[in-house]
């Protein structure tokens, strides 16, 4: 059994995988634009998203390609589709906290709870992916680059995103584009060393986890970035656990401290799947500020012992959690 929102997209290049996204998610486009139409500055919006387009390009051209790709298969305007690939960045809604990652018995299994905006189920679905020799199973976003949420790669990593609001902005890559950069690590020391390298205008937090269990958590600002090398069992929210708090801006103040606490509490050092299945689904604290709240879109608990990712959809509840192989992780 596997859900109905499960794609799986197989491509020689990235511009051939963003077309085939592009014809897939075609109608998503049209929803995404759709939910901006009463935005009187979107238009204003989609301008000053372009600024950030060429510093991408001299950085990241092979996913700029992709994204182009994905604009022709959906028929879309490339404009408005790089803007709305960059999400709340451009400011025209509260940022949203981003989700809450755990990592237990010794880094082998993961879980994460993926939080956008209230109501926002269908905007995300899960995708396997091949371009050229790389594998990517996640949740995918429509109408962005991917990366910006949980996945798994066939190199061997696991890649959990946290969002994370600093007061150090300035102009440069925006962090959908660095997220989707990251999601392909197969050497996470040597990505934070070339970070040090791009201007960016924002950072989420990464959590990334190696097949056999090594974790590495990568905190960053617009101009500041610090590796952590965490003992299990670890939690990551939505607020610097690092040296980089003292850049904590203002907005991560809604729920992201409760939902640390309860998953610190609630983790052990050796638990089951289904022990973390049920933590994920704790509602201890409301609608919310719980694990399981009001902006959960997706669940997903990773066992790299068994090479299993166990999923749970809330665009399909109905359905529990699902099981899928990850025969093609590297180990």
């Amino acid at each position: 059994m596997s859900h109905l929102h499960f794609h799986t997209i197989i491509a020689k290049t990235n511009a051939d995988l963003g077309h085939q996204l592009g014809e897939r998610f075609g109608k998503e486009f049209e929803v995404g634009l759709g939910r901006r139409a009463s935005d009187p500055l979107w238009g204003e919006r989609v301008d000053r998203a372009q600024d950030l387009l060429d510093i991408c390009e001299s950085f990241f051209p092979h996913l700029i390609e992709e994204l182009e790709g994905y604009a022709r298969g959906a028929k879309a305007d490339f404009r408005e589709l790089w803007a709305l690939n960059l999400e709340d960045e451009l400011g025209e809604i509260v940022p949203s906290e981003k989700c809450t990652s755990m990592v237990t018995n010794g880094g082998l299994l993961i879980g994460h709870n993926e939080d956008w905006e209230t109501g926002a189920e269908d905007a995300v679905c899960l995708l396997k992916k091949t371009v050229g020799d790389l594998t990517i199973f996640e949740f995918f976003y429509y109408n962005t680059l991917g990366g910006n949420a949980v996945g798994v790669n066939s190199n061997g990593f696991v890649h959990a995103v946290n969002s994370l609001s600093s007061s150090d902005l300035q102009f440069g890559v925006p962090r959908n584009v660095l997220a989707r950069w990251f999601s392909e690590t197969d050497d996470p020391d040597s990505d934070f060393r070339r970070m040090a390298s791009v201007p960016r205008s924002s950072s989420y937090g990464y959590n990334l986890v190696s097949s056999q269990g090594d974790l590495w958590c990568i905190e960053a600002t617009a101009k500041k970035q610090n590796l952590l090398r965490p003992e299990t069992p670890f939690v990551h929210t939505n607020h610097y656990v690092g040296e980089l708090k003292v850049f904590e801006a203002t907005q991560n103040s809604t729920s992201t401290y409760e939902r640390f606490e309860i998953a610190s509490k609630g983790l052990k050092p050796k638990m089951s799947v289904t022990e973390l299945i049920n933590l994920s689904g704790d509602q201890s604290k409301g609608p919310r500020s719980s694990l399981l709240n009001e902006r959960t879109v997706g669940r997903m608990v990773i066992d790299l012992e068994n090479l299993l990712a166990h999923v749970w959809l809330a665009r399909e509840a109905n359905k529990g959690w699902v099981a899928y192989p990850l025969e093609f992780m590297g180990v």
